[in-house]
């Protein structure tokens, strides 16, 4: 964090860019195998808690144990089932994803070789309070897009950084919310120009698959469409992994601004007094 006082007080955006673009080559090989673990998770989980369900349903029909009584209840109430108990492993599975991407951009910026983690069973924080913050964000700026578009990007913007404070510094909601809000202040537009930024960067890939389209016509051939396609998932990735090493660098970066001690300018010597006559 040697290069958090870039300016007196705020962030460097095109500097902040620029470090997480370096440090990109080191990040990509972690966070694939991370994403591939989440993936297989889901997928595991899916297997144990939402296919037994699915198969029962399938015996209660095939068996007319649905068709009447407590087995048509339960056949009904199955279809729910599963999907409240997918929406919970999606949230599972993105929360630990979540928590494993900071992480793993803090070992990278630190210059240590990312160690897999065991996240996925044993996330720190816990995560009660962790989904609890994330609902509090997601319904403060729904609220505030709701209203009128601007004051829900400056709530993202002014507690953007709870996340991040409650991964590394252990702290509740309330905690890590007034740590984002004394982290923020003068750098709110530095911060929205790296939002802007990025998002801009998202639309790259869709983008260049909108023009290869054009250009190629209803009958283009698989030779124009495959690697078009593989080329818009690489883009993809690779913007999936700088989005975590830019929010590491912010937040870590505000701590190191918030925290530097103020310079302490030394007082002027005081004039020597003339002599006397």
């Amino acid at each position: 964090m040697a290069d958090a006082a870039r300016s007196p007080g705020r962030l460097a955006v095109f500097q902040t860019l620029r470090e997480g673009l370096s440090l990109l080559p080191r990040a990509i090989g972690p966070l694939l195998l991370l994403n591939l673990a989440a993936l297989g998770l889901m997928v595991i989980l899916a297997l144990v808690f939402v296919l037994p369900l699915q198969i029962l349903r399938t015996v209660l029909e095939v068996g007319g144990l649905g068709a009447s009584g407590l087995g048509a209840k339960v056949a009904e109430a199955l279809p729910l089932v599963s999907i409240v108990l997918w929406w919970i492993i999606q949230a599972y599975v993105a929360l630990c994803l979540l928590v494993a991407q900071y992480r793993i951009a803090a070992e990278v910026r630190a210059g240590l070789r990312p160690q897999s983690r065991e996240v996925f069973y044993r996330p720190d924080p816990p995560l009660l309070p962790l989904a609890s913050l994330v609902l509090v964000l997601g319904l403060g700026a729904l609220m505030g897009f709701s209203a009128l578009v601007v004051p829900g990007v400056v709530f993202l913007l002014v507690f953007g950084q709870a996340l991040p404070a409650m991964i590394f510094e252990g702290t509740n909601v309330r905690g890590s919310l007034a740590a984002s809000w004394r982290l923020t202040p003068g750098n709110i537009l530095s911060l929205l120009g790296l939002t802007l930024i990025l998002l801009s960067l998202a639309f790259v890939p869709s983008f260049l698959s909108y023009l290869v389209s054009k250009a190629a016509g209803p009958g283009a051939s698989l030779v124009i469409v495959l690697p078009t396609i593989a080329v818009t998932l690489i883009l993809f990735f690779l913007l999936s992994c700088l989005w975590p090493l830019v929010a590491l660098i912010v937040y870590q970066d505000l701590r190191a601004l918030k925290d530097r001690p103020a310079e302490v300018v030394a007082p002027e010597p005081a004039p020597e007094p003339l002599p006397a006559a």
